[in-house]
């Protein structure tokens, strides 16, 4: 009968052991709720201030390229966007003389893009209304996009000798 004792000791003080290391201790625990917000930015659209056609005979062409006409999407959504150009008459120092923004044209060139956004260009003619010359698709957050253009305008047969100006207006939508 000794003998069942201990050996029914031995095992109630290893299952006592055992039970005691084996149980998890009580954790307290908190939770926080943590937020960050990412702001809405905006849209815009950046080009060079000026331009210099240089010289022309009355019916021939004269041209500019434009270098680094940028769109900053800073929206961080995933709206697309396009840019325009429109562009003003030419016209001389003397008001009478008149080259029309139907007579140009812009031809832009493949955007470097950073960030995501698939963009894709379009050349335009008759800049006298606006025209969409670059359009993002696929845009996933903030992106840029940079591109080179040429503007070329043909000055009528009867074009006058003059100077003559024009504005041209790059917009982003």
């Amino acid at each position: 009968m000794r003998t069942i004792s201990r050996v029914s000791l031995i095992a109630a003080v290893s299952a006592a052991l055992v039970g005691s290391v084996a149980l998890p201790a009580t954790a307290a625990t908190a939770n926080s709720t943590v937020t960050v917000e990412v702001p809405v930015g905006a849209l815009s659209i950046s080009a060079p201030a000026t331009a210099a056609l240089g010289t022309v005979t009355p019916g021939a062409s004269a041209s500019v390229g434009l270098t680094g006409v940028q769109i900053t999407d800073d929206r961080a959504g995933v709206a697309g966007w396009s840019a325009q150009v429109t562009l003003t008459d030419f016209v001389g120092v003397n008001a009478a003389n008149v080259i029309p923004a139907t007579a140009a044209s812009y031809t832009p060139e493949a955007a470097t893009v950073t960030g995501t956004a698939t963009v894709a260009e379009t050349p335009a003619s008759d800049l006298s209304t606006a025209k969409t010359v670059q359009t993002a698709t696929a845009v996933s957050g903030n992106n840029t996009a940079t591109w080179n253009a040429n503007l070329s305008v043909l000055a009528p047969a009867g074009a006058l000798a003059d100077t003559y100006t024009a504005t041209l207006t790059h917009s982003s939508l």
